[in-house]
């Protein structure tokens, strides 16, 4: 058994959009409350719930990739092997009807990310091997929780690592009504023009008169949304931690770890321009050899020297692999 232990400093290389919640028309980011020495502070993270869905997507990519079913109608996958695949599947209970003990054994010789991730069987869930951490920003009320070297490169980096409110900034986006155009209005059919100009009308009536409810019932689908989010540039600390038994482990976890951040996309608004994450530095902390110096990692390197294990093991088993995933029910 091995433990493998890797810390990341993630940059933002666009705005991060992950939001815990919603309140009126304004999204709020999501945020860890931890003690710093200047009382409480809500720092904002990315939560390990979603790095950790991260590796699992990545991963399960990586194995249709290498099976040789990602060219289109070569999975044709069932709902079943699609969520056992990006969700682990699910529990069902005594019903009947999920992949049975034996059979999930099985299935982590097929799928080797399976066994690091973990997954569900009949009426329980087996935990997986990795421990995966919340991304958390890089900033003075979080530095007591940050690794040593992350702060020293931080402000090597920056000069200084900077509040946490610093890095947050408020926005305000607009979804436009195509009807207030007139020149839109004009490939309206005749009903529907007559319709708008009627409410657009109705609306002007009940400004002019100071009518709350008739202005609620006429107004149009224009929609101001304002949302935070983390600026473009901060930095984020990382880790993730598995548990290995096997070579063909340690080959999965790499290659998990190397295509999630080969293309890291967190939070929403990603069709906007928001939620790329990108490595900048890594270090490999040896958990069996705490005496060892740390090894300082490539991450734009890591991709071309993994993955020749985990490929080959995949496509030698491509036909079970097909067959198993037609079959499972999960």
């Amino acid at each position: 058994m091995e433990r493998l232990r890797y810390e990341f400093v993630l940059e933002a290389a666009q705005p991060i959009a992950h939001h815990a919640e919603s309140i009126g028309n304004e999204a709020i980011l999501m945020r860890r409350r931890l003690r710093y020495r200047g009382g409480w502070a809500e720092v904002p993270v990315i939560t390990g719930d979603t790095m950790r869905h991260g590796l699992r997507e990545a991963a399960a990519y990586a194995l249709l990739d290498a099976a040789g079913l990602l060219d289109e109608g070569a999975a044709a996958l069932s709902e079943a092997a699609l969520r056992l695949l990006f969700a682990g599947g699910m529990v069902t209970g005594s019903s009947g009807g999920a992949v049975k003990l034996t059979e999930y054994w099985q299935l982590c010789d097929l799928i080797p990310p399976l066994a690091l991730l973990g997954g569900c069987v009949s009426n329980r869930v087996v935990p997986g091997r990795l421990v995966v951490e919340d991304a958390t920003l890089v900033c003075d009320e979080a530095e007591r929780y940050l690794p040593p070297w992350v702060v020293a490169y931080a402000r090597e980096q920056l000069g200084d690592l900077g509040s946490g409110r610093a890095c947050v900034e408020e926005v305000q986006r607009t979804r436009m009504d195509p009807t207030l155009d007139p020149g839109k209005r004009r490939l309206l059919a005749a009903d529907a023009a007559k319709a708008v100009q009627g409410r657009l009308l109705a609306s002007e009536e009940a400004a002019s008169a100071e009518n709350p409810a008739a202005k609620e019932e006429a107004k149009s689908s224009l929609m101001p949304r304002r949302f935070e989010r983390v600026a473009q540039g901060a930095l984020f600390s990382w880790c993730v931690e598995a548990t290995i038994y096997t070579e063909l482990e340690r080959d999965t976890f790499h290659v998990m770890c190397a295509a999630f951040l080969a293309r890291a996309r967190v939070g929403g608004k990603r069709g906007t321009g928001h939620g790329h994450l990108r490595p900048v530095t890594a270090r490999s902390v040896g958990i069996r050899r705490p005496a060892e110096d740390l090894d300082v990692l490539d991450p734009g390197a890591l991709a071309p020297k993994i993955g020749q294990l985990f490929r080959a093991h995949v496509a030698e088993r491509r036909g079970a692999l097909k067959a198993a995933l037609d079959e499972v029910v999960a």
